[in-house]
C-alpha cells in the first residue's frame, strides 16, 4: 500500500460524510415536502429525527417505534434496514451517519471543540432557562415577572447546581477510555431491547395516549438536529414565518417553518434531561470515540448484525494479524475496537482505516465482483473467498 494511499482514502470517507451530514441534515431539506419526491414520508438508513426542520427523511427508529406503539410490525421501516444492513452492514454508520460523523469531529478536535462545547451549551442553557421551563413548568423569565422572590433564587440554584457539575467535567483532567466489547455489547443490547422495542408496545406514552417513540426522548441526535434548533427557531421574530415570505406551501420552506409554533412551553422536565444528557454525551465523545455508537444506538444494533454475512464487510486473516503485538487497527480504529478479537466485528463501521494501515495486510475488504467500482482492487486488498 503506497504511504500517501492512507490519506487519500481517508479524504474520500471525509468528503462522503460530509456529503451524508449535509443531505440528512442540511442544504437537501426541500426535498421533504417536494412532490412527487416526498422523502419525509420514508425513513432514512441513519439515525435523523423526522422533527429536524432540515432533514430530507424520516428516522428510521422512529418509524419503528411508531409500528411498534400501534401493535404493528413495521415492515416497511425494518426492510429498509435489511437491505441496507446484506448489503453494506454498519457501512452506513461509518460513512454516512450525520450523528456518527458528529462525534467524530467532537473527538479529533476535543481539545479546541472543549471551548467551543462549553461556550455555545452555556449561552444555550441560559437562553433555555430564560425563555422555556427547564426542569420546571415556568421560564426563570416569566417567575421573576410574577416576583415570586424566593422560588427565583431557588431555582437559579437549581440551574447552576446541576449545569455547573456538568460543565466542570470538561475542565477536569480525565483520562481517554476505551469501552469494552463486552460492555457495549451489554450496553446497546439494554437500548435496544428496553426503549426501543419494550416500552413503544407496553408502556403508553401520557401525551399521545398510545405506546410512545420512547428511545426518541433521550435520542442525542435527535436533541442535536431537531430539539436545539425548533427551540431556536422559535426565538425568532414572528414575521419571519413562513420562511423568507414564501408561500407556506412550497416546498422550500424548511419543515415547520410554514407557520410560527412556539413550543418552547414544552420543554420542562424532559426537555431539561435530553439537554443534559447530551452535553454529558458530548463530554463522554471527547474521551472515548464514538460513545454512543458503540453503547447505545438501535440502528447501529441492527445493522451489526450483518456484519458477518454483509455484501460488503471487513475481515481480518488470523494467520497474519499479530493481534496484541501490533494493534494499530485499534489505535486508528474510529470506533475504538481490536478488529481481532471476539465479538468486535459487529462494531466494525467500514471506514477501511485498518484495510489501508494494516503493516501485515491481515484485514481485508470482501465485497462482490459488482461493487468494484466503489472499492477498486488496486486499492484495496480482498480476501479469497473460501
Amino acid at each position: 500500500m503506497p504511504k500517501s494511499s492512507k490519506y487519500k482514502n481517508r479524504a474520500t470517507k471525509n468528503r462522503v460524510q460530509l456529503f451524508g451530514f449535509l443531505f440528512g441534515t442540511g442544504v437537501f431539506y426541500f426535498l421533504a415536502t417536494l412532490p412527487p419526491i416526498m422523502l419525509k414520508r420514508f425513513p432514512m438508513p441513519w439515525l435523523v429525527c423526522w422533527s429536524d426542520p432540515l432533514a430530507p427523511g424520516a428516522c428510521p427508529a422512529g418509524t419503528v417505534q411508531y409500528f411498534l406503539g400501534g401493535n404493528l410490525f413495521p415492515f416497511f421501516g425494518l426492510g429498509i434496514l435489511v437491505v441496507i444492513g446484506a448489503l453494506f452492514g454498519r457501512m452506513v454508520c461509518g460513512w454516512l451517519c450525520p450523528f456518527g460523523y458528529l462525534q467524530d469531529i467532537a473527538y479529533q478536535m476535543r481539545k479546541v471543540t472543549k471551548w467551543i462545547v462549553v461556550a455555545l451549551f452555556a449561552l444555550f442553557v441560559v437562553y433555555l432557562v430564560w425563555t422555556s421551563p427547564m426542569f420546571t413548568t415556568l421560564p426563570l423569565r416569566r417567575m421573576i415577572q410574577m416576583g415570586n422572590t424566593t422560588g427565583t433564587i431557588a431555582w437559579i440554584a437549581r440551574y447552576v447546581g446541576i449545569f455547573g457539575v456538568i460543565f466542570a467535567l470538561f475542565f477536569i483532567n480525565f483520562k481517554k477510555f476505551t469501552v469494552s466489547v463486552n460492555l457495549s455489547n451489554w450496553g446497546r443490547f439494554f437500548f435496544f431491547l428496553f426503549p426501543f422495542v419494550i416500552f413503544p408496545i407496553f408502556v403508553i406514552d401520557p401525551a399521545l395516549n398510545t405506546g410512545g417513540p420512547w428511545f426518541c426522548k433521550v435520542c442525542p441526535s435527535g436533541t442535536a438536529f431537531a430539539a436545539i434548533p425548533q427551540f431556536l427557531i422559535n426565538g425568532l421574530p414572528r414575521e419571519m414565518f413562513p420562511f423568507l415570505g414564501l408561500d407556506r406551501q412550497s416546498p422550500f420552506i424548511p419543515y415547520g417553518m410554514a407557520s410560527y409554533q412556539d413550543i418552547r412551553g414544552m420543554g420542562q422536565v424532559m426537555f431539561g434531561l435530553k439537554i443534559s444528557s447530551f452535553i454529558l454525551l458530548f463530554w463522554l465523545t471527547m474521551l472515548s470515540k464514538r460513545v454512543f455508537c458503540k453503547f447505545a444506538c438501535p440502528i447501529g444494533f441492527i445493522y451489526s448484525g450483518f456484519n458477518y454475512f454483509a455484501a460488503v464487510r471487513v475481515v481480518v486473516d488470523k494467520e497474519k494479524c499479530k493481534g496484541e503485538k501490533c494493534n494499530v487497527c485499534w489505535k486508528v480504529c474510529p470506533m475504538d475496537i481490536k478488529l481481532y478479537e471476539r465479538g468486535a466485528t459487529s462494531h466494525c463501521i467500514g471506514c477501511l482505516e485498518c484495510v489501508d494501515r494494516c503493516p501485515f495486510n491481515a484485514a481485508y475488504l470482501v465485497r462482490p465482483g459488482l461493487l468494484n467500482f466503489m472499492f477498486s482492487r488496486k486499492r484495496y486488498a480482498i480476501a479469497p473467498e473460501k
